[in-house]
């Protein structure tokens, strides 16, 4: 990965000018339109994640810097250049998954998860994971989240206890992506379930996950994959349920967030 001074030789190299963020992006665009041979994929990343640690340090208000993005771990980039780029880096490392192996340090330990130095891309494109039954329709919460267009949801039975206090929900409606934060307090510290619910079975896309201090822990639930792991001092849940994919991030140690993510239902 390039080091900070490197990337900024590089701009000075290039003579760009602009914001940081509008640089970010023309170098991204430069690169996708280079063929597959030419491609960096390693300044794409670069730059994707750079971009990414900007929109985590630029929230939209002041109360979202509480919310499950405040470590900026978990990517969320605009849809059609995420869908571009994921596609260009996809064709590009089927033709160099040796190389790439070597270079990136992947381990590709079930064909869905692959890790990297200090993070992981989860393909929840390459799954199909769908539950059977949902048990918690009849709640509030399930009632409000299907009055916004989440009718099919499937969460932690935990979260409606008592020890969790949900403080704010929050949707955001798209042309190809619908996305609620339902963000909580659990022993006065802060916490939030994403769900992302996608259009269609083709732009499902894989995701990654910043900052990842602890292995990965898969657990079979129903028809469901979920995966926990520790960012920081977070523990992270994430699965995919249809067209909808799940990233909860929870002040738990990893042992007491899988009990919780066995709640699931």
């Amino acid at each position: 990965m390039l080091t900070d001074k490197e990337f900024l030789s590089f701009i000075n190299d290039k003579m760009l000018d602009g914001s940081l963020e509008e640089n970010l992006n023309r170098i991204i665009d430069e690169e996708m339109e280079k063929s597959e041979e030419e491609m960096d994929t390693e300044l794409i990343e670069f730059c994707l994640d750079k971009l990414n640690k900007l929109d985590a340090e630029t929230p939209d208000t002041d109360e979202k810097k509480g919310n499950g993005d405040f470590h900026g771990k978990h990517i969320k980039l605009n849809f059609k250049k995420f869908a571009a780029i994921a596609a260009a880096i996809a064709v590009f490392l089927v033709g160099t998954l040796s190389v790439s192996a070597v270079v990136f340090d992947v381990n590709l330990f079930d064909g869905i998860v692959e890790l990297y130095n200090d993070y992981i891309r989860i393909n929840f494109d390459k799954t199909e994971d769908k539950a059977d039954a949902y048990q918690l329709l009849n709640t509030e919460l399930a009632k409000e989240l299907a009055d916004n267009g989440f009718n099919e949801l499937l969460l932690p039975e935990a979260i409606l206890s008592d020890e969790y206090d949900i403080t704010k929900i929050e949707y955001e409606k798209g042309e190809y992506i619908n996305s609620v934060n339902i963000m909580f307090e659990y022993k006065n510290k802060l916490g939030s379930i994403d769900i992302s619910k996608y259009a269609m079975e083709d732009i499902v896309p894989d995701v990654e996950f910043l900052n990842v201090t602890s292995n990965i822990e898969e657990l079979t639930i129903g028809n469901t994959t979920v995966y926990c792991f520790m960012q920081d001092d977070y523990a992270a849940i994430t699965y995919r349920d249809g067209l909808s994919i799940y990233f909860i991030q929870i002040p738990l140690k990893l042992s007491d967030a899988i009990e919780f993510a066995k709640t699931i239902k």
